[in-house]
C-alpha cells in the first residue's frame, strides 16, 4: 500500500469517529446527560402515604403503580387540580387519544395530559401526566397515569 492512499483514509477516518462522538453525546444528551433526578414517593392504593413499593400490577388499570416519581410530579398534579398554570397553557389540558393502546380503552376526551418539567432535558422533554375522568377543569381526575418515556410505557399514579 502506498503512502498516499493511507493519507487519504485519514480524514474519512477522522470524519466516521466525530459521527460516532456525536450520535453517542446526542444518546447521552436525551436521556438527561447524566444527570439524576430527584424521586419523590407517592402513595401507592392500599399502601401508607410517603411509602414507597416495587411495581405491583393495578387492580384498577392494570398497570404497574408508581413507587416513585420524580418531585416534579408533585407540581403538575397541584396544576391539574387548581387548573393551572401550566408549563405549556397552550396544550397542556389537550385530549390525549391512548393511540398506543397502553391504558385502559375509553371513549374519545376521557384522558387529558399534561407536562411534567424535566430538568437537563430540553424542553417540554418526555414526561407526561395522564388523566382521565375529569368532570371539568380543576375536577378531581379519576384516574392518573404518569409516563417519564412519552407514552412507551405508564404507571398507574394514586396522589395522596
Amino acid at each position: 500500500m502506498s503512502a498516499t492512499g493511507a493519507v487519504g483514509r485519514r480524514p474519512l477516518l477522522v470524519l466516521c469517529l466525530l459521527v460516532v462522538l456525536a450520535l453517542g453525546g446526542a444518546l447521552w444528551w436525551s436521556n438527561g446527560g447524566g444527570q439524576s433526578t430527584p424521586t419523590v414517593s407517592i402513595s401507592v392504593a392500599g399502601g401508607r402515604p410517603g411509602t414507597a413499593r416495587a411495581p405491583s400490577p393495578s387492580a384498577a388499570s392494570g398497570l404497574p403503580v408508581c413507587s416513585a416519581v420524580p418531585t416534579e410530579v408533585t407540581d403538575a398534579v397541584a396544576a391539574v387540580r387548581n387548573d393551572g398554570p401550566y408549563l405549556r397553557p397552550d396544550d397542556d389540558g389537550g385530549t390525549f387519544a391512548n393511540r398506543e393502546g397502553l391504558l385502559p380503552p375509553e371513549r374519545r376526551g376521557y384522558y387529558r395530559e399534561y407536562t411534567v418539567r424535566a430538568p437537563g432535558v430540553r424542553f417540554p422533554g418526555p414526561r407526561r401526566l395522564i388523566t382521565g375522568g375529569q368532570a371539568r377543569p380543576g375536577a378531581e381526575p379519576e384516574v392518573w397515569f404518569y409516563t417519564a418515556d412519552h407514552y412507551e410505557s405508564f404507571c398507574e399514579l394514586v396522589p395522596g
